[in-house]
């Protein structure tokens, strides 16, 4: 067996300008001198656009930006003030999992849990996991982190190959029984025992958090998930057919991302550059066909609505990620964070996500999706 490191821990305690100038205050509409000139002002992108005859400061990248920034102060405020009681953390630690990165991942679990905490309505036990390709054998005498070990077999043969060695993958993100009767949250992440966190590319850094998103989101429905799965109507829905109806992969991996990112940047601008590498580098994917199609806001509806269920579209769990993190970070932004919240809480109201987001924000997915288009839209615009 690999030595683990097992701790008890009780909690009880701006783009940068791309013009020659950073500018004093600047206002949307104000007469600027140079087509497509970029500049920053209070942390937000402005662009010079043509405005009929004349050259003006467009407000289009400011109110992108500000809708972000407005829902990254929202989460973050959460975890400053959160509650700090209610997360017992267990951590299991492998004597090969880099120092640095150990180092990393606690700090971010421990911030995090300052908000996750403080939606339990009661002390529950999250056990923590970073382990490496070393500890291959020992993971598979642990049935909690074993069911899907085959998984990472191909990235496990990568980093001893020294390959690849710049990604980290989750390896736990549940909020289930381990022992028999005893529920607990179980969250953590894989990396190469020759990683750094200097060397990781630079989406890593939000990986552990969304896992340990992951587990607050399983919180408020796995008590009643089986006996509403069990009394559904339709008994031809086998257990996939049932989540996804009131899971789509948009809120379950989206939001996840639109939480972890927020709690991996420590500031404004962190995240604006964070979300601008996320970007770019999904337009650099020539797999993902979706994306290039989004160049309308009724694009980008309809892409919503096709990426619902991965079952029917093979793209649609890639492209949840982005695409569905932008759409809860309009929601935090335009209804704050305890709307957000009852979308957690009502996870299993109704018969379907539908009357999910009936009940939460007092609109249907249509007129959701209709509403966030323009905010999803400038972000692939590049405006």
């Amino acid at each position: 067996m690999k030595p683990v490191l097992v701790i008890a821990l009780v909690l009880s305690i701006a783009i940068p300008p791309t013009s020659a100038s950073a500018a004093a205050s600047i206002k949307p509409g104000a007469e600027c001198k140079k087509l497509n000139q970029v500049a920053t002002s209070s942390v937000v992108k402005y662009i010079c656009l043509q405005s009929g005859k004349k050259l003006s400061w467009s407000s289009q990248a400011a109110n992108y930006e500000k809708t972000k920034l407005k829902a990254y102060a929202q989460i973050r405020a959460g975890a400053d003030s959160g509650n700090l009681d209610n997360v017992e953390l267990v951590y299991h630690i492998s004597s090969s999992f880099p120092k640095d990165l150990k180092q990393l991942y606690t700090a971010q679990v421990e911030y995090a849990s300052k908000l996750y905490g403080s939606l339990f309505a009661k002390k529950e036990v999250v056990n923590i996991y970073m382990y490496t390709e070393k500890d291959e054998k020992y993971l598979r005498t642990q049935p909690i982190l074993a069911e899907f070990l085959d998984e990472h077999l191909p990235w496990f043969q990568a980093w001893r190959q020294g390959k690849d060695q710049e990604h980290n993958l989750g390896l736990a993100a549940w909020f289930k029984e381990g022992p028999p009767g005893v529920l607990a949250g179980h969250a953590g992440v894989l990396a190469s025992s020759k990683a750094s966190a200097k060397t990781m590319r630079k989406y890593a850094i939000q990986v552990m958090p969304h896992e340990y998103w992951h587990v607050v989101q399983d919180y408020f429905f796995k008590p009643t998930f089986e006996d509403k799965f069990q009394a559904r109507a339709d008994k031809s829905l086998d257990g996939l057919d049932f989540y996804t109806l009131h899971f789509p992969t948009t809120f379950r991996e989206g939001s996840a991302n639109t939480i972890s990112f927020a709690m991996a940047a420590n500031t404004k601008k962190e995240y604006l550059e964070l979300y601008r590498y996320f970007i770019t580098e999904l337009k650099s994917y020539s797999h993902l066909k979706l994306i290039p199609t989004l160049t309308s806001t009724q694009s980008v509806e309809k892409a919503l609505k096709k990426i619902e269920d991965r079952r029917t579209f093979s793209e649609a769990h890639e492209a949840s990620y982005p695409l569905g993190s932008l759409l809860y970070e309009w929601v935090i932004a335009e209804y704050g964070f305890a709307a957000y919240k009852k979308i957690l809480e009502n996870q299993m109201t109704g018969e379907t996500f539908e009357d999910n987001i009936q009940a939460s924000l007092g609109m249907s997915v249509a007129e959701l999706y209709k509403k966030a288009a323009p905010h999803i839209l400038a972000a692939f615009s590049g405006r």
